[in-house]
């Protein structure tokens, strides 16, 4: 875990406690969210044996369990930080799945007028589609950023989270056409996905955050 303790370490107070929000950590530090993410992540009987052990799993294997419920293929050596893409790039794809044509166009639209403002390297406005460019493999940068934030927004619904960053605030618009008056599309996802065991409704809203937040804190998007 001294890899997210570092990321955590790096972050600000509110980004903290929205993560901690996210997981029900009881406070907002570094290690109550790091042990609240393991107790999360764990099938009850695990958990328990590893609290005996002292053992606590790695946020690589976290991420990598959580990637595989999810069905994402991952390389064996595939860091925790590719992981975390391709997980937002599954949530993209699939919350896409389940737009219609009219929203997806408005979505794009609102997408961009983020893009346009803090893209400062023209990634997603050089392509035809923001939506191949947030679901590409080359993504990086703002992009990486951009996605994570959005499809946070859309599981953020389920368990009441605001989030804290510049960006996501900017695209409001953007996250209301997908999430809608009942926020039918994020809730929906997790019975498509049909994830038992670990709290995933927590999990995975973890991980994009903490994707979104280390393209943040790398990328200066602050």
């Amino acid at each position: 875990m001294n890899d997210l303790k570092s990321l955590l370490d790096r972050a600000s107070l509110e980004d903290r406690k929205a993560l901690a929000d996210i997981l029900k950590a009881s406070k907002p530090t570094v290690d109550a969210i790091v042990n609240r993410l393991w107790e999360a992540s764990q099938d009850a009987a695990i958990y328990i044996f590893n609290e005996i052990c002292d053992d606590q799993p790695s946020y690589h294997k976290i991420v990598k369990k959580a990637a595989k419920k999810l069905k994402i293929k991952c390389g064996k050596y595939e860091s925790a930080s590719d992981m975390e893409v391709k997980i937002a790039q599954k949530v993209m794809a699939s919350i896409l799945e389940k737009m219609t044509p009219e929203q997806k166009r408005e979505m794009e639209q609102e997408l961009r007028k983020t893009a346009s403002q803090f893209d400062k390297g023209g990634e997603l406005l050089g392509s035809t589609s923001v939506f191949l460019a947030l679901t590409g493999a080359q993504l990086s940068g703002f992009g990486i950023y951009l996605l994570a934030s959005t499809t946070l927004g859309t599981l953020t619904g389920i368990i009441g989270v605001t989030l804290p960053f510049v960006a996501y605030t900017t695209m409001s618009s953007a996250i209301a056409v997908i999430i809608g008056p009942v926020g039918w599309i994020g809730a929906g996802l997790f019975t498509a996905w049909q994830l038992t065991g670990p709290n995933y409704k927590r999990v995975i809203p973890a991980i994009l955050y903490i994707c979104a937040l280390r393209a943040k804190l790398d990328g200066g998007f602050a």
